[in-house]
């Protein structure tokens, strides 16, 4: 009898095997691994370019193996669209960029390029708190929560009550795509690599503007271990930051 092999897993060609630098538990390296192995699936290493932000994000170069771009801080949507003028028709943008920068300083420039339905594929890290600059206060910062710069707790007096940015997508006639997904259950990460790759597809074929938010965690300035971060963020974000996809090109929004 013959037997066949078939590979199921592996370690991604687009994945550098260099050492990752993010601190234990941190969902960065899980969000970048998807975004390596969706690269791969769809054979795009040599049509795809990345814009990362700063923080965190800024280490993706030295991760992923193929063409990076580095914006300034709230500039990588701005970046990205200038990329996407002058060689999208031939090539895939995607963005990765963490939620202090995107919805902090970068808010308006992804409004506005939604509104303009640039072929884009943005992908947000959102772990609740400014993590590389010392687990600062960022604009998801749930209310209540402690960090380096609300040591009592968020007020929602003083620094606005948690709001979901992704929503604020949705009624935008330029987004064709909005999902999210929590990068630290097994079920979910699953669904967010097909996630991932439908946002790229939607962007080959130029349905407009595609968006993915990925709910993660930050252990080490939770001050917590990683197990119970997940149990901390799983709880807390209840019913605040749903996961699924909100809104697709074929049925539009799905809530």
């Amino acid at each position: 009898m013959e037997l066949k092999f078939e590979q199921i897993a592996g370690f991604p060609k687009s994945l550098s095997e260099k050492p990752q630098h993010f601190c234990p538990g941190c969902t960065h390296g899980v969000n970048v691994r998807l975004l390596a192995e969706v690269i791969d699936d769809l054979q795009a290493a040599e049509d795809i370019v990345g814009v990362c932000g700063m923080g965190c994000s800024a280490l993706l170069p030295d991760y992923l193996e193929f063409n990076m771009v580095a914006a300034p801080p709230g500039l990588s949507i701005p970046v990205a669209e200038g990329l996407s003028h002058e060689i999208g028709d031939h090539t895939l943008i995607v963005v990765y960029v963490g939620e202090g920068d995107l919805y902090g300083r970068g808010l308006s420039a992804l409004i506005h390029a939604a509104m303009r339905g640039v072929p884009l594929t943005v992908i947000c890290a959102n772990n609740l708190n400014m993590g590389m600059s010392g687990g600062h206060l960022s604009p998801t910062t749930l209310t209540g929560q402690k960090t380096a710069t609300t040591p009592r707790g968020k007020s929602a007096v003083k620094y606005g009550i948690t709001t979901d940015f992704s929503r604020l997508l949705l009624n935008i006639p330029g987004v064709s795509f909005v999902a999210r997904f929590r990068g630290f259950t097994a079920g979910e990460i699953r669904k967010g690599r097909e996630y991932i790759k439908r946002g790229l597809q939607i962007q080959k074929f130029q349905r407009g503007f595609a968006f993915v938010e990925i709910l993660g965690i930050c252990p080490t300035n939770l001050e917590l271990s990683p197990p119970e971060a997940v149990k901390r963020v799983k709880s807390a974000t209840s019913g605040i930051y749903p996961s699924g996809i909100f809104k697709t090109p074929e049925v539009g929004i799905t809530l």
